[in-house]
């Protein structure tokens, strides 16, 4: 679902004097149900509509935006949302020039429909950010396998090898000969762990990675990790051993995840220590419960909201000045009338992510959960 490589060529997509639709959505029919996100996309049209008019579109950038949002109508309203792991939608078209793409997300989002010169993907990019992307190297003396995995998506990076001769010892004249053959094949070697080591480097720097998975003979795997870049070498995130020949996809991504997750629980146990920690001293950057994290984010205050998966709370909205409440009905700042929403939680997610902020889903059952099940690490 989560792939960088098609997203990265979207954030470059720009097709002036035309615009771009972005579209994100909850699919999960418990929370958002096809016939009112059709509404929803109707109704969005009709107000982006009036605001851009007010700012002059050109005829062909009306008879784009129509057609856009006639693609999307009509890609809810015929498209099957039945995998479980597909909670969530984000569209972007362009009928001008004839462009549309469609992704289905792992997390749902508030219902958001904007318009402008290129694709709106705040929320993709904190989802990456929630799922970051890996790497593993299968690497022996003589071949090299490299595959990427984010979400469902894998790749294969690179199949190299180099021949590198063999230490097999010869007879020569005094052991020259030996020595000789050794010598090329130990410098053999270090070329075809440098050239991994410089593919693993350009790899980075195409598509960033968080954690890099090491496999092969562990003493090995020793010799070729001296050759990483700091860049790479600080993001291993473990070893194991591994046939670099036989040893399937779905082998070392299974190894390699296990890897990952067993970094990510720490990485999440660590967060909410300083989480807690912080929102204890007075002062600290940081606070817990629902109704302060709302009231950080009202503030624009929020690096880094920590929810607890499967929250939920109902809650209040003020359109007027976009601010997020538990029950008030009237908005303490503007005296507007604030309007219910099903899902407080969701709006604060929405709310985060296009503040700039980072988005950590952690486990019913962290720490988090004594405190709330949801806080924020400070800016100020």
């Amino acid at each position: 679902m989560l792939d960088p490589a098609r997203f990265a060529a979207l954030s470059s997509f720009s097709p002036a004097p035309l615009l771009v639709t972005s579209f994100y959505a909850t699919t999960d029919a418990k929370r958002n149900s096809r016939h009112a996100a059709v509404t929803q996309v109707k109704d969005l049209a009709r107000a982006r509509l009036a605001e851009l008019k007010t700012s002059g579109l050109t005829h062909d950038q009306q008879k784009s935006l129509d057609g856009d949002f006639a693609r999307l109508t009509d890609y809810l309203e015929t498209h099957a949302f039945t995998h479980p792991a597909e909670r969530g939608l984000a569209a972007f078209s362009c009928a001008g020039a004839d462009f549309f793409q469609a992704f289905p997300l792992p997390h749902g989002f508030k219902t958001t429909l904007l318009v402008g010169p290129t694709p709106y993907l705040r929320p993709y990019n904190a989802l990456v950010a929630q799922a970051p992307p890996s790497v593993v190297v299968l690497v022996d003396q003589h071949r090299a396998r490299a595959f990427s995995f984010h979400g469902d998506e894998s790749h294969n990076l690179f199949d190299v090898t180099h021949e590198t001769g063999s230490r097999i010892r010869q007879g020569g004249f005094q052991g020259k000969d030996e020595r000789h053959i050794e010598h090329h094949h130990d410098e053999a070697v270090h070329h075809h762990y440098q050239d991994v080591a410089d593919r693993l480097l350009h790899a980075f720097q195409s598509a960033p990675f968080q954690y890099l998975a090491l496999a092969g003979h562990l003493d090995e795997l020793h010799k070729f990790e001296r050759h990483l870049h700091s860049y790479v070498a600080e993001r291993v995130v473990g070893r194991f051993r591994a046939d670099v020949r036989a040893a399937t996809r779905d082998e070392v991504r299974a190894r390699t995840a296990e890897l990952v997750t067993a970094e990510e629980k720490n990485r999440q146990q660590d967060a909410v220590q300083r989480l807690i920690g912080a929102s204890r001293t007075n002062g600290g950057l940081a606070v817990t419960g629902l109704k302060n994290s709302l009231g950080a984010l009202n503030d624009r205050r929020v690096q880094t909201l920590l929810v607890a998966a499967e929250l939920r709370h109902p809650g209040r909205h003020c359109s007027a000045c976009e601010t997020l409440f538990e029950t008030e009905p009237r908005c303490p700042r503007c005296e507007a009338p604030t309007v219910e929403t099903a899902d407080i939680v969701d709006e604060a997610i929405a709310m985060t992510v296009h503040q700039g902020g980072a988005i950590r889903i952690l486990p019913p059952d962290s720490p988090l959960a004594a405190h709330g099940q949801i806080g924020a690490m400070l800016r100020y």
